[in-house]
C-alpha cells in the first residue's frame, strides 16, 4: 500500500519545503511526479503548492475534476503518472461526490494500492478516511460526510478551533473512532504503520483518538504513541 499525510492544517512557510523533502523521500525517486487534485477548492489550484514541487525538481501536473474536457482516461492516466497526490483544503461534501460521479474514487483506491503517497491539509486530510467531520452543510454547518475510505475512523481537523470543537460534544454520532489533528501536526500512515508530526510551530499542540471501543474516551496520542500501535 502507499503512504498518507493527513494534516489538521498549517506546515506553511519554511516548513512547507521540509514537508516536500519529506513526501519526496517517500517514494524513493530523486525526480517524482507531483499532481494537484484541487477538487476540494472547486478547481481553484493554488498555483505556490505546484511551484513548490516544481521547483524541487518534481514533474507537475493538476487534475480538474469539474471540467468537462476531463475523461475518465484522462483521470487515470494523470493518477497513474503521479507519484504524489496532494488534495488542498475546501469542500469535504463536494469533493466526495465529485470522486463518485467522474470515476475518481475508485482510481485513487488503486493508486493507493499500487503504493502512491497521498497528502493534505482540512478537507484534504478528511478525504482519505472513512468519514469526515466538516463544515460544508448548510449555512457552513458542521455535518459528517462519508469519504474515501483508505483509512479507518472519522477525521476531524483544526480541532482546536472553536467551531470544530463542537465535535467533542458529537463523537459518537460518527458510529467509530476518531481522530482529530490540531493545526500543525499530522496524522501519518507510512509503510503500514502510524504515526504523528508536529510542524514544531506550535509546540502544544496536539492530536486526538476517540476510542469507540472505550466510550469514546479521548486520549492524546502525543502523550501516549503507544496507542497508535493499536490503531
Amino acid at each position: 500500500m502507499g503512504n498518507i499525510i493527513a494534516m489538521g492544517g498549517g506546515f506553511g512557510g519554511e516548513k512547507q519545503w521540509d514537508l516536500a523533502e519529506y513526501v519526496i523521500s517517500l517514494t524513493g525517486k530523486a525526480k517524482p511526479n507531483y499532481l494537484l487534485i484541487p477538487t476540494t477548492a472547486y478547481d481553484f489550484a493554488d498555483r505556490g503548492d505546484i511551484a513548490v514541487y516544481a521547483k524541487m525538481g518534481c514533474g507537475t501536473d493538476i487534475l480538474p475534476l469539474t471540467q468537462s474536457w476531463v475523461t475518465l482516461a484522462e483521470i487515470e492516466k494523470k493518477i497513474y503518472r503521479a507519484d504524489l497526490i496532494q488534495v488542498p483544503g475546501g469542500d469535504l461534501r463536494f469533493v466526495s461526490e465529485t470522486w463518485r460521479r467522474t470515476g475518481a474514487d475508485a482510481l485513487l483506491r488503486k493508486g493507493f494500492m499500487e503504493g502512491k503517497t497521498l497528502f493534505g491539509s482540512s478537507s484534504g486530510s478528511m478525504c482519505w478516511f472513512a468519514e469526515g467531520y466538516d463544515d460544508c452543510g448548510p449555512r457552513n454547518s458542521f455535518m459528517f460526510v462519508p469519504a474515501l475510505g483508505l483509512l479507518p475512523y472519522c477525521n476531524v481537523p483544526h480541532y482546536e478551533n472553536e467551531g470544530w470543537q463542537s465535535f467533542n460534544d458529537r463523537a459518537p454520532e460518527a458510529g467509530m473512532s476518531s481522530i482529530c489533528c490540531e493545526n500543525e501536526t499530522a496524522i501519518c500512515y507510512i509503510g503500514g504503520k502510524w504515526s504523528v508530526m508536529l510542524s514544531g510551530e506550535r509546540p502544544d499542540a496536539r492530536v486526538w483518538f476517540y476510542d469507540a471501543e472505550d466510550g469514546y474516551s479521548r486520549h492524546d496520542l502525543v502523550a501516549e504513541p503507544e496507542i497508535l500501535e493499536r490503531l
